[in-house]
């Protein structure tokens, strides 16, 4: 019996997504990438912590600890604010929207152009072609207005600096992932790992609909 992937080394690894399995290298080499892996396979996992330990590792290399400071400071200021944005990108992931880096991306970009468009006095709110990328938009914009507009929030009010700084941060980590790794959802799986609390209620719930 072959790898139903090479049709050439022996499998020896069960492979959920496939229902069969599959050899070890075929597995290290496609998981995420060619293979749709379930966030709770133990070899999709183990190789995305691999993965990410080495990407923080070629960041610090490439930019120093100068990001991870700023983060830091900024996440203090307001760690809600950074949960709630990480958990409505989690969210769109995990229920099966088809959300990808480039995406998460693109939507990041042009709610930073709609942050900058409010601080000079216009409201508008810019849009995408993309359906999943517009309903994160919505999503993270309505995080950062909930803490900024709200005039009964005594404590963790945000200003739009702060809340385009926030967001600009975000947009420099997803692309830095978008640089050295070639799995399209790999920032998605990275940050779906620190809300595992969320796996659960979610498989519970039905296909996302996303509104036009």
């Amino acid at each position: 019996m072959k790898c139903i992937l090479c049709d050439k080394r022996r499998p020896k690894r069960y492979c959920p997504a496939k229902r069969t399995y599959i050899c070890p290298v075929c597995c290290g080499e496609k998981r995420g990438i060619e293979i749709n892996c379930p966030l709770d396979c133990p070899y999709f996992v183990e190789g995305q912590k691999y993965r990410q330990e080495k990407i923080t590792k070629q960041r610090v290399r490439k930019e120093g600890f100068e990001p991870y400071i700023k983060r830091a400071e900024l996440y203090n200021k307001n760690p809600e604010v950074f949960a709630r944005i990480e958990l409505a990108m989690v969210n769109l992931f995990r229920a099966g929207s088809g959300l990808t880096n480039r995406d998460v991306a693109e939507a990041l970009e042009l709610v930073i152009k709609t942050l900058e468009t409010e601080k000079k006095g216009i409201i508008y709110d810019y849009r995408s072609n993309s359906r999943v990328v517009n309903e994160l938009v919505r999503q993270i914009l309505s995080v950062l207005r909930e803490y900024k507009d709200s005039p009964e929030l005594k404590r963790g009010r945000i200003t739009v600096d702060y809340a385009r700084d926030v967001v600009e941060e975000f947009l420099k980590e997803v692309r830095f992932f978008m640089e050295v790794d070639p799995n399209p959802q790999g920032y998605l799986v990275h940050v779906a790992r620190y809300h595992p609390e969320k796996i659960e209620a979610l498989k519970d719930q039905g296909p996302l609909i996303i509104s036009t």
